[in-house]
């Protein structure tokens, strides 16, 4: 993984002052070098910031520019690039490196723009075709790696993180104020716009086309095609599990592939422990590492548990209070594109003490989205129900409350007028009615895009809402928090239940067998991996406690500050959510930790 940036002008004038000065913002996502070029006519400069994990050597440094001038800055891993490299041969292509970054370039090269389908791995990458005279940006089909731009005058800005586009003179540091809304509904920043006026995010499965007639923005993977294939699939259960399996251990073998150290986070779920045992199976012996907090549900025996059955080594990092105190901090710059979740806190601290041991980590993450994980999503089919009965008659369904966090996202649930706008309150932060009131208004839209909304309308209802988590939560919250915690410190995350092929499979089987985790449950029994003795919590800091406690002045100390009334953010309205909280009539941590998230990301970033 590595940081990218570049800077097209039509004019002639792109210089490699602003990129240098985007891609020293990037310097932690490539600790091991940095490269720049510029074409002969002054319209294109690229940056690159590496962090070198396939072939080592200076061959294989960014920029990396064929004899034609065709030039490529990429972000990311192509995996089974030796496959495609063999293809390209096959085409009477040469290569003088031995890492996947110069069979993108040739792909892209001999290709174009097709070339993207043929890409297994995770990714953003600029591409610019000299005899075009064309930038190609690009976006792997999930979203688990980032990029954003912006328009300059007579061009185009770009870069991996927000940040660093920033330092672009032609990009400049304006809130958008009618962007607040969706982020205070949702805890991070929803579709293309961002809260920065003009800056824009390249969406998952998305390439833009840059030229000087302007720029085109298309789709080159659609995910929810796979939906359409029901019925291709597996007949009976045990099929399914049998290809879950295979599938798994293919993705997981590929991305094995490494020059330099290779461990896996384990947090004791399924997810990461399937992981875990498709590795061993494959015949690899990766160190572990989880991670336990300070006052909160302690998942590090569990772990423990896994690594022990394969006989691996083990190391857990500890989360205390304090730790979270000092990010605050930094949360903003950290996140770069303003992110809500507290447990990017456990993830960053997780990342920085694998990167003692490790430059790559393989992460289980992906699995509650695909196979109902969630309580939302197990909840929101019955919830429809109850939904269609009049507000006052409306009861709690039948559905597990794991905790009082819970419980008041489902309450706001329930005096949902909709099931989309009840689905908000669950996935979200601050439920619409909520949002509203801070900002002094009397009603707000919901945050996601009606287009998207009417795609899904159709689905049945398993599938619906893991469809929307697939295509809006995972890129957006969970991906970029794994990205940013993780290139925080110069660490490689690598997500093999996001491999496109187990995507598509578990989106087109019998929906009935992804209501739970069942087969992936059974999956992980069959490569070995020891069962829970009970239900897994979730990778959660104990935040209710910590604002009550430890992090009560510093929190309240934000959102009451002058920058929260800057933002127009209604001060009643939060000292009242405050007080409730200290009373602990109800959980409102997430809400008001989201609140000195944006603060601190206004006076860090924009300030």
């Amino acid at each position: 993984m590595c940081g990218i940036c570049g800077w097209i002008e039509w004019n002639g004038r792109a210089d490699e002052g602003p990129v240098r000065r985007m891609a020293n913002a990037l310097a932690h996502r490539g600790p091991d070098g940095e490269g720049f070029w510029r074409d002969l006519t002054g319209s294109v400069v690229l940056g690159h910031r590496r962090l070198a994990v396939l072939d080592l050597s200076a061959r294989a440094d960014q920029p990396m520019v064929e004899p034609s001038g065709a030039a490529l800055v990429y972000n990311g891993e192509v995996f089974g690039y030796r496959e495609l490299r063999a293809l390209l041969e096959t085409e009477g292509r040469t290569f003088r490196s031995s890492g996947d970054t110069e069979v993108v370039l040739q792909a892209l090269t001999l290709w174009g723009p097709d070339a993207l389908e043929r890409l297994d791995g995770q990714f953003a990458l600029a591409f610019w075709d000299p005899v075009l005279r064309r930038l190609l940006l690009a976006r792997d089909r999930l979203g688990i790696k980032p990029l954003f731009w912006a328009e300059v005058d007579r061009g185009v800005a770009f870069a991996s993180e927000l940040p660093a586009l920033l330092e672009h003179p032609g990009v400049r540091r304006d809130l958008r104020m009618e962007a607040l809304r969706s982020w205070l509904e949702l805890g991070y920043g929803a579709g293309e716009q961002t809260l920065v006026r003009g800056v824009r995010r390249l969406p998952p499965g998305h390439m833009l086309i840059v030229d000087e007639t302007g720029v085109r923005l298309s789709r080159w993977y659609d995910p929810l095609a796979a939906i359409e294939r029901r019925g291709d699939g597996p007949s009976t259960r045990d099929e399914a599990i049998d290809q879950l399996g295979f599938l798994l251990k293919d993705a997981v073998r590929r991305r094995l592939v490494s020059d330099v150290p290779l461990g896996c986070f384990l947090s004791g779920g399924v997810d990461s422990g399937a992981v875990v045992g498709a590795a061993v199976a494959e015949g690899a012996r990766p160190e572990t590492l989880t991670v336990r907090f300070s006052g909160g549900e302690d998942e590090s025996a569990a772990a423990c548990k896994v690594a022990g059955a394969f006989e691996l080594d083990h190391f857990i990092a500890d989360c205390v209070p304090s730790d979270l105190t000092g990010a605050l901090d930094g949360w903003g710059r950290a996140t770069g594109d303003p992110l809500a979740d507290p447990s990017f806190l456990p993830t960053s601290m997780v990342s920085a003490e694998a990167r003692r041991r490790w430059t790559v980590a393989l992460s289980g993450d992906g699995g509650d989205e695909l196979l109902s994980g969630y309580p939302r999503l197990r909840a929101m089919p019955r919830l429809q129900q109850v939904l269609a009965v009049p507000r006052p008659l409306r009861r709690i369904p039948g559905v597990m409350l794991p905790n009082r966090r819970w419980a008041s996202k489902l309450r706001a649930a329930l005096a949902a007028p909709g099931p989309w706008s009840a689905y908000q309150s669950l996935q979200g932060v601050w439920p619409a009615a909520e949002a509203a009131r801070l900002l002094g208004r009397n009603n707000i839209d919901l945050p996601w895009d009606e287009a998207l909304l009417g795609r899904l309308e159709g689905l049945d209802p398993w599938t619906r809402w893991r469809a929307l988590d697939l295509l809006t939560f995972l890129p957006e919250r969970m991906l970029a928090k794994v990205d940013r915690a993780s290139m925080q410190h110069g660490l490689e995350a690598r997500v093999p239940l996001l491999d496109h092929r187990i995507v598509e499979f578990l989106l087109s089987v019998n929906p009935r067998w992804t209501r739970d985790k069942g087969l992936l449950r059974d999956v992980a029994t069959g490569l070995g991996v020891p069962p829970r003795s009970r239900r897994k919590i979730g990778f959660e800091v104990p935040l209710a406690d910590w604002l009550r406690g430890p992090l009560r002045e510093r929190v309240h100390g934000l959102i009451t500050g002058g920058t929260a009334s800057e933002l127009g953010l209604r001060r009643g309205v939060l000292e009242r959510h405050w007080q409730v909280h200290q009373m602990g009539a109800a959980d409102h941590g997430e809400r008001l930790l989201a609140v000195a998230i944006l603060v601190r990301w206004v006076e860090d970033v924009l300030g």
